[in-house]
């Protein structure tokens, strides 16, 4: 949609210089009004008071500035009804107009329709306009200069716009992969950077599962809908980055992450989770103390536990005097109190 906004910027300005050439004029009253298919909201009408060629509201070829992007062919007139097609190129792109005027001494009706293609897009926009004499003599040679310096702060404000647009900087994951045309298409918008973008798509996938997921669904329903792939113009290992993230992910997962992409580190995860229930809360107090114990204190959990709780570096630990009292054949109240402690120290209860 913001392309579409750009192009319509542009092509009012190049339409709005082509209104006036160097000759004597007299001012009229133009209301203008453009509609566009696609745009969520229509353009309100503007009126404005125009220093037009004495003529010009009779035959187009009389509103084409010598500098202008604008040229009008194919011209016929029929009593007060003049008929034409024409084209407007700007930056290698062509734009063509169909559209009849009609027209006493004193005011005109026009309507004009253009089609085309802008970065891509389908482009198809109506004008209306009607115009009434105002009289007063004007010089046209200096609504050109009023009509050039409005053309250069309205192309300053496309160029602020298309910066801000093109600054990945600020952008959230969402947007970053939806407004992958930008940056990766043939005639992208914001060119020279598909580097940069594709480098930082990069980046948020191989850290982010979040990111990952989306740029999947991404992929899965530009297949579907026809689209250019961002996976292939940016050149993504996807399958490279499932796997790193499935390794990074098997003991902390998300579990949807895993059961989603990676099959054998969800049962194993599963499984670790199974005996963290088995190891918490109330367990440690029914009679299947002694095979919870040995079940949790060795293992699989334990290389899980140690992790995030390595061993002192001096001292026995509570675990070391577990053992020691085992081996004497019986478990002292003290050391059951310590293995305890250290039970819920390792498993968060």
């Amino acid at each position: 949609m913001k392309k579409i906004l750009l192009a319509m910027v542009v092509l009012l300005v190049t339409v709005l210089s082509s209104i006036v050439q160097a000759a004597p004029g007299e001012w009229w009253e133009v209301t203008a009004k453009m509609e566009m298919e696609g745009m969520p909201f229509a353009m309100p009408a503007t009126t404005t008071k125009v220093c037009m060629p004495k003529g010009g509201e009779s035959d187009p070829r009389y509103t084409q500035g010598k500098d202008s992007n604008c040229k009008m062919t194919d011209v016929k007139q029929s009593g007060n009804t003049v008929k034409y097609k024409g084209t407007c190129v700007n930056q290698g792109e062509t734009m063509n107009m169909a559209g009849e005027t009609t027209h006493d001494a004193n005011s005109f009706k026009s309507n004009a329709k253009m089609t085309g293609k802008s970065h891509g897009d389908n482009i198809n926009m109506s004008m209306m306009s009607s115009g009434k004499r105002i009289g007063g003599s004007c010089d046209t040679e200096e609504l050109s200069r009023k009509v050039q310096a409005q053309g250069k702060v309205a192309m300053a404000q496309r160029d602020e716009m298309l910066s801000k647009t093109c600054d990945i900087s600020s952008y959230d994951t969402s947007r970053l992969i939806y407004s992958s045309s930008l940056f990766v298409d043939a005639r992208p918008t914001c060119p020279g950077k598909k580097e940069a973008y594709c480098k930082t798509l990069n980046k948020e996938i191989s850290r982010d599962n979040k990111a990952f997921e989306e740029l999947d669904r991404s992929e899965k329903m530009q297949g579907k809908e026809g689209q250019p792939s961002v996976v292939k113009a940016c050149n993504l290992n996807m399958e490279s980055t499932r796997k790193s993230l499935c390794k990074a992910k098997s003991k902390r997962g998300p579990l949807s992450f895993l059961e989603s992409y990676c099959p054998a580190e969800a049962k194993a995860y599963r499984e670790l989770e199974r005996k963290r229930a088995d190891c918490g809360g109330r367990g440690f107090t029914g009679v299947n103390y002694d095979s919870l114990m040995k079940k949790c204190m060795g293992g699989e959990m334990l290389d899980n536990a140690a992790d995030e709780n390595p061993p002192a570096k001096a001292g026995k630990s509570s675990t070391a005097k577990d053992a020691e009292s085992s081996a004497t054949g019986a478990m002292s109240s003290e050391a059951v109190k310590e293995g305890t402690k250290a039970l819920k120290g390792l498993f968060g209860f």
